[in-house]
């Protein structure tokens, strides 16, 4: 490999990792698979590779430019290119290289956030909340103390959508202030995704007013906003803002204002 293709294939190696580390970078920034941005590190981990053994190819010197040395004295070596000896190459193009590593560096940080926003689930504004039978469900169906799995009507079964439906006594003074016109006539609802790792809740202590997921014994607060109380979970179970139509059924206001389930439950896998 001559000098100027060694040179030609560094440069070229070195611009590939700078986009293959900013691919990498943006894609972990979207939340992409996992698999494409492992596949532009690896690629860019590998244009490194290429471009340092093109550079070491090129620093040595080819056989026809090889002479014997004289028997006394020092031969005369050829003078170094020119594009060689120019202040500042090396340093720019490794720089390059250097600046695609500290990118990559960045990737894990891009990758593990939280995601702030997700696609939403079945919940529309207006949707009935019906049984798993798809039966709607008015405001008087349940018998206080008593707790019922709830879909949005046309999507029973969407497993991000399976809701907790629980009635309360008709006082419920003692729900969160800031979420009091949530419930109606003792109505509550809360997501049934625990968001600790995803599993259901499905306990509910009517005495003590507690939601327990029996997987990792996380509590959730019903009258708290759904905050949890003990157990490993830390974020609140997302609650359903409810309404009544002018039929008397239970309908939601809309859609779960926060993300439902653990914090990698939207994540692509």
């Amino acid at each position: 490999m001559g000098n100027d293709l060694s040179h030609k294939v560094t440069l070229f190696a070195l611009v590939a990792a700078a986009l293959t580390a900013a691919g990498a970078a943006i894609s972990a920034g979207a939340h992409a698979s996992p698999a494409l941005i492992g596949w532009l590190g690896a690629c860019t981990f590998f244009a490194i590779a290429l471009a340092t053994g093109a550079t070491a190819r090129g620093l040595s010197a080819d056989d026809h430019l090889r002479e014997p040395r004289e028997p006394h004295g020092p031969s005369r070596p050829e003078p170094l290119p020119e594009d060689v000896t120019r202040r500042g190459v090396f340093g720019l193009i490794w720089g390059i290289g250097l600046g695609a590593f500290a990118l990559l560096a960045v990737v894990p940080f891009f990758a593990l956030v939280r995601r702030t926003s997700t696609p939403g689930t079945a919940w529309k504004t207006g949707s009935r909340l019906v049984n798993p039978d798809g039966k709607p469900m008015r405001a008087d169906d349940l018998a206080i103390g008593s707790i019922e799995t709830v879909f949005p009507e046309g999507a029973v079964g969407a497993p991000e959508a399976a809701t907790l439906l629980i009635r309360l006594p008709d006082d419920a003074a003692a729900v969160d202030p800031a979420r009091h016109d949530w419930v109606q006539r003792g109505n509550i609802a809360y997501s049934k995704i625990c968001t600790h790792a995803g599993c259901p809740v499905a306990i509910y202590r009517k005495f003590s007013h507690q939601l327990y997921c029996p997987c990792h014994q996380s509590v959730f607060n019903v009258l708290g906003s759904g905050k949890p109380i003990s157990g490993p979970a830390t974020r609140a179970l997302p609650q359903l803002a409810l309404d009544i139509d002018a039929h008397g059924y239970l309908i939601a206001r809309g859609d779960y204002a926060e993300p439902v389930g653990p914090d990698d439950w939207w994540r692509p896998v």
